[in-house]
């Protein structure tokens, strides 16, 4: 960066940027930051506020989930099995993922033996977002990346292939179970083998048990929620999801990260020349169209690529259990941003900051810098439930009774992608504990007329509450037969069915 900042002078951030973070993060509430910028190879890295509030302070060694900004990583992963010719010939990007891991996946629909490598890496194969059919390592029977891609045949696409960007996790825990399957080796040891060791990052880790086992030595940052009706904050539990590994699981720090990112914009080894060109080139157009100076975002193999005030622009964002990430490149210029966050409004902050940090780098004039924080106030205020009027706008004005006395609702339910799901009538409203999902969650169904119910879906960790139109079909028998629930936004209305046992 010029010797002209406002924000980074002699290699270090001036008090200028040191007002700029902490005035942003007192705004949204956030708990801690930290934050790196790569010009030229250089690294200007610095923390601030808590890592665990109110005693430790963040460093930039101090380590964080990264969520989905692993993604790039799997991505990476992936390529090299594509450059080895001699080990793994089969291996191209076109090539069908059926084609590699057999009966190990299998879609919905006939789309099966269509969909590639780079379908699976750029969230265009029709599978929507779906994490909700998950089990989290408190199950009695935990998922594995193996069985998440095999009861992917039970669950239902919402959009033809290679038609629309659908963010999807799932696809790059396939990933992860197409390169374990292959190589024999857990992804998590092929990425510090491959990946980790090259480039010397010697504070990541894969997943909580291997910052146990490797960095115990650690400062490890505490993952905080905030409340905003309470205005307080709250602790989160650390979040192993070993079953979603591929979407996320990389713990690391800027620093190392940023050594990632100069390997990226200087394009250089460990990944090959033509490995940087694929990983990326844009496969899907996403919805993104919010910046009047910013392209359309389109997404390569776990990056997004756009223009921003006529610059090319490639990075990720991530967010899981009250971390928050982003990291970004400009190639041209050769500069780079990174940051993590521990609490859930670390995000506002990090946008606030990286696009300030990149409108200094360009001399972008106030009136063409789009008002991020704006942007985010009214995204907060939107940010709620649906209402039962949104839900079910056509209620009848007196509600009709259950048909049944709400007992005989109570009862085992089973969906073979989503497995099983106990009702429970408890303090008069029926039930359902997803508390050994990946996401853990309490589904309690509110009665809102007949058989229609509202399904108040509250995250236990987050904190974070969703409303989802549910319902129970009756046979001629009288008897409660099936339950279903809309946990799937993006197939407009359509429930997932559970039979009763």
């Amino acid at each position: 960066m010029a010797e002209s900042s406002s924000f980074i002078r002699d290699g270090s951030f001036t008090s200028e940027f040191d007002d700029l973070v902490s005035d942003t993060m007192k705004q949204w509430s956030a708990i801690g930051l930290s934050v790196a910028v790569v010009n030229n190879d250089a690294v200007t890295a610095k923390g601030f506020g808590y890592s665990s509030y109110p005693d430790n302070p963040v460093t930039p060694k101090t380590l964080f989930n990264a969520a989905s900004m692993t993604k790039a990583f799997t991505a990476t992963a992936v390529s090299f099995l594509v450059d080895d010719d001699k080990k793994f010939p089969e291996v191209k990007w076109d090539t069908p993922v059926a084609n590699l891991i057999g009966d190990d996946f299998v879609l919905s629909d006939h789309r099966t033996d269509q969909v590639t490598i780079e379908d699976i890496l750029s969230h265009r194969t029709g599978l929507p977002e779906c994490d909700d059919y998950c089990y989290g390592i408190s199950a009695k029977s935990p998922d594995t990346p193996k069985s998440v891609v095999r009861r992917l045949r039970h669950i239902p696409l919402s959009q033809p292939l290679r038609s629309k960007f659908q963010y999807s996790n799932i696809m790059f825990t396939v990933a992860a179970h197409l390169v374990e399957t292959l190589t024999g080796k857990y992804l998590g040891d092929f990425i510090r083998e491959k990946i980790f060791e090259p480039l010397k990052m010697t504070s990541s880790y894969y997943g909580p048990a291997d910052v146990e086992k490797r960095g115990s030595a650690e400062d490890i940052a505490v993952p905080y929620g905030y409340d905003r009706e309470k205005k307080e904050h709250f602790t989160i539990p650390w979040l192993a999801q070993p079953e979603g590994s591929g979407a996320g699981e990389n713990i690391s720090n800027v620093l190392d990260y940023a050594e990632f990112l100069k390997c990226m914009i200087n394009k250089s080894g460990p990944i090959s020349e033509k490995g940087h060109e694929e990983l990326t080139k844009p496969r899907s157009i996403t919805d993104d169209d919010i910046n009047p100076f910013k392209s359309h975002t389109c997404y390569a193999l776990g990056w997004d690529v756009y223009t921003y005030h006529g610059e090319l622009v490639i990075g990720h964002d991530g967010s899981v259990g009250g971390f928050t990430s982003k990291m970004l490149f400009v190639p041209r210029l050769k500069w780079a941003y990174v940051s993590f966050s521990n609490c859930n409004t670390g995000y506002q902050v990090q946008q606030k900051v990286c696009w300030s940090l990149f409108y200094d780098l360009l001399k972008v004039p106030p009136e063409k810098q789009f008002d991020w924080d704006e942007h985010y106030q009214k995204l907060q205020e939107k940010d709620l439930p649906k209402t039962k009027e949104e839900l079910y706008p056509d209620l009848p004005e007196k509600p009709l009774p259950t048909t049944l006395d709400l007992s005989a609702y109570a009862g085992e339910y089973y969906h073979p992608g989503y497995l099983s799901h106990v009702v429970e009538l408890r303090d008069g409203k029926l039930q359902m504990s997803g508390i050994d999902r990946t996401w853990p969650y309490i589904l309690t169904l509110d009665h809102v007329s007949g058989e229609f119910f509202i399904g108040e879906m509250n995250l236990v960790d987050s904190h974070d509450k969703y409303n989802l139109r549910s319902e129970f079909k009756i046979g001629p028998d009288g008897i409660v037969r099936s339950f279903g629930v809309e946990y799937i936004e993006a197939l407009e209305g359509k429930k997932i069915w559970f039979e009763r046992k």
